[in-house]
């Protein structure tokens, strides 16, 4: 028993129309039960020691015999491990109002497909929902609680507490761990304390480590919880406690939780919002909403450890994060949101370019919600298909696109073409190589790769979709820009470096070779020519560019295109080694108009496509 079970009164209702939707077991988890895990023997902490602790824990779905099928979430600050279904009070029998905060992730056929996988949420150690922490009883008594005297804890206590857990369970081994926010820093803790017990893991909207920005905000939060008289020095009633100063600090982490745009969205266009005082209102009302709902829920000394243990966690250490990272043999997703000011894209990553800088399988995706930090409790099409294909693989989405897409659509001429290249730069791939794909697309190439000779691949591409289709290959990706990805990797860390057919829709492409083949001993190039005579005769006759199969937009509606041809490519290359770049053109195929037949005379007429290897001296 803690003190805010006995500050607390419930507020449930009987089942209405929604909860009853949720109780429907071939959509939902439906009804779940809560469970605690007592750990009997002592328990060390970096900074202590318990007697004895427990854990309150869900789970959803059955353990396979092997014990291998087991998926761990980890919740946020404010979370518990209440995830998904509906929940009785055990005393009255009546049904809470509303499902787990992951109802719309967790369950059969979602996007945590729970047909599929053993789910277990656990409130973490240092909690107050039902898991020891300072608000609970010290061991032995009957009416003196922890309060600050509970013992600073850290992320890393967090995730020993629940490896006990997962071995009372009969976890064997973990299939995934995953988590937002504080659940993404337990995520990444995981994968770098237990490598070889975490297959792959999912770090959603977390960070490394905090920004001095953030721990001002939450020292801020921590500032208005000790000035409250009431809050004692920690020592306060079961029906008494710093509630005021609770409240400030939920609101002042619940605007960092949004976004300036999302705040406007929300709060602007409601319909009584026409001006700035009515806008006031709505704005301070909707923040005393929820320093309420906290009040009511939540213990004062524990939101002080908790974001204390936040502050702490720091994974780059006294040596790099590289050198933290290092042993990491987790398959590992980091999904970023573009409004989230909190723990921002860049900071995760940091995460992500460290993990491929030590050619881990990492990839990187980022959603354009406006919703902040709070975007991966909110979801959307393509978060949910992210999450389910990077634990499930291809989806029908995706095998839909693969199979039906409208490459398949235009022509068959296109199958060929869209594959010409792909076959010689197969043949010059080696076994076993890394290969780094620029411009990826959906993946193809490197999944090829991969089956066929166990390269160890890595794809950039910024266009979201397609990243995640690749990540449904099980290829490894980072969503962004190419420049970008190419400044953040080590040189000569890549076998070979692949552009394929993608150089002309860059800005500067020269400068981005050169880049290309710092990062990598051989550099593979292919491009059209628009040289060639078909083209040439096409202006020539029609006054205007060709628009075919491989180019089917109008100009106005295309990319970005720097057309060049056979002879202004060989050009730059003689050009970049006078300038003493020292690499040199090692192999180069010429493909006809129909991208099958070989050409070998005057192939900037004669030539529709260009593959080179350039070599680094």
């Amino acid at each position: 028993m803690n003190r805010l079970e006995s500050l607390m009164v419930p507020n449930f209702m009987k089942a209405d129309k929604k909860t009853e939707e949720y109780l429907d077991e071939s959509k939902h988890i439906g009804l779940v039960q809560s469970h605690t895990y007592i750990h009997e023997d002592p328990f060390e902490l970096e900074n202590g020691r318990l007697e004895t602790f427990s854990l309150a824990y869900e789970t959803y779905g059955i353990l396979d015999e092997d014990g291998s099928n087991a998926l761990l979430v980890c919740h946020a600050l404010t979370g518990d491990h209440h995830a998904a279904g509906i929940r009785k009070d055990p005393k009255t029998g009546d049904l809470e109002r509303k499902p787990g905060w992951w109802n719309h992730v967790i369950g059969p056929g979602k996007a945590i497909d729970t047909n599929k996988f053993y789910v277990v949420c656990s409130n973490c150690l240092g909690a107050c929902q039902g898991s020891t922490g300072p608000a609970s009883l010290k061991p032995g008594q009957e009416k003196e609680w922890y309060g600050m005297d509970f013992p600073e804890f850290t992320i890393h206590d967090m995730v020993h507490a629940q490896k006990k857990l997962l071995d009372h369970l009969g976890v064997r081994k973990l299939f995934a761990v995953v988590g937002g926010s504080m659940g993404g820093m337990q995520t990444l803790q995981w994968i770098v304390d237990y490598p070889s017990f975490v297959e792959r893991g999912l770090v959603i909207a977390a960070t490394p480590r905090h920004s001095a920005q953030t721990i001002a905000f939450n020292e801020v939060g921590r500032q208005a919880i000790r000035g409250d008289e009431a809050w004692n020095q920690g020592d306060y009633g079961v029906d008494k406690g710093p509630f005021h100063g609770l409240g400030v600090a939920r609101m002042m982490a619940h605007i960092t939780y949004l976004s300036d745009l999302g705040m406007e969205e929300k709060f602007r266009q409601t319909p009584d919002c026409k001006q700035n005082e009515d806008l006031t209102k709505v704005v301070n009302g909707y923040l005393e909403y929820q320093a309420q709902k906290f009040i009511d829920r939540f213990d004062a000394n524990t939101y002080l450890k908790l974001t204390s243990a936040l502050d702490r966690f720091d994974l780059f250490g006294k040596h790099g994060l590289d050198d933290t990272l290092k042993d990491v043999s987790s398959k590992v997703l980091v999904i970023a949101f573009s409004s989230d000011w909190l723990y921002t894209p860049s900071e995760n990553q940091w995460v992500v370019e460290s993990l491929q800088r030590l050619g881990k399988e990492a990839s990187y995706l980022e959603m354009p919600d406006t919703h902040g930090h709070d975007s991966f409790l909110k979801g959307s099409d393509d978060f949910d298909r992210a999450v389910r294909v990077f634990f499930s693989g291809m989806d029908k989405k995706e095998e839909e696109e693969q199979n039906l897409g409208r490459f398949r659509q235009v022509s068959s001429r296109y199958e060929v073409k869209k594959e010409a290249d792909f076959k010689v730069i197969d043949d010059w791939v080696s076994s076993g190589q890394r290969v780094l794909d620029l411009g990826c697309g959906r993946g193809m190439l490197l999944e090829y790769l991969r089956d066929s000779k166990q390269v160890q691949g890595l794809g950039v591409d910024f266009d979201r979709s397609k990243a995640i289709s690749c990540i449904a290959r099980g290829v490894s990706v980072y969503q962004q820009d190419i420049r970008h990805a190419l400044a953040n990797l080590p040189d000569d860390s890549f076998d070979w470096v692949i552009f394929s057919r993608m150089v002309e829709e860059l800005p500067e492409p020269g400068a981005v070779i050169l880049e290309a083949l710092r990062v990598g001993r051989r550099v593979a190039v292919s491009f059209v020519n628009h040289a060639y005579w078909r083209n040439r005769l096409n202006f020539l006759g029609r006054g205007k560019r060709v628009q075919n199969e491989v180019y089917p937009d109008r100009w106005e509606k295309s990319g970005l295109r720097n057309h060049f041809s056979i002879e202004e490519f060989e050009q730059f290359c003689a050009d970049s080694q006078v300038d003493g770049n020292a690499f040199a053109i090692g192999r180069k195929v010429f493909h006809q108009g129909d991208w099958v037949k070989h050409c070998s005379f005057m192939p900037n007429l004669r030539a529709g496509l260009a593959i080179y290897e350039l070599i680094k001296d």
